[in-house]
């Protein structure tokens, strides 16, 4: 239970954070197709983590393959961009929160791949 907690914030904000930039992308550019695959596994992410057993058989194989891609970028480009900034700010304590939070997630997707 600690773990949905400590997760779901940053990953709601991140969802949001995603929907108003997929906003301002062009449709049809490869950073709004992006955006929108970092949705999707966000969501999947989301449903998983709220929900209980069973959740995993809602998506296809496929869905939790992509989900896993996406979510492996996102945790890379994370862990990039909080190397950027000293400890203790807040810019790396948000980045901080995100990766766990994106960790978590993909733990949540791979065991549902993996079911």
């Amino acid at each position: 239970m600690q773990e949905k907690t400590k997760a779901l914030a940053p990953i709601l904000s991140l969802i949001s954070k995603s929907e108003k930039a997929q906003q301002k992308v062009a449709p049809g550019t490869w950073q709004h197709a992006m955006l929108g695959a970092n949705l999707k596994a966000l969501h999947i992410a989301v449903i998983l983590f709220n929900e209980n057993q069973g959740a995993a058989a809602r998506f296809e194989q496929g869905e939790l393959q992509a989900a896993m891609q996406s979510l492996a970028s996102m945790i890379e480009k994370t862990e990039d961009a909080r190397t950027r900034f000293a400890a203790g700010t807040p810019q790396h304590t948000l980045l901080k929160n995100r990766f766990n939070a994106l960790r978590a997630a993909e733990a949540r997707v791979g065991a549902a791949q993996n079911r």
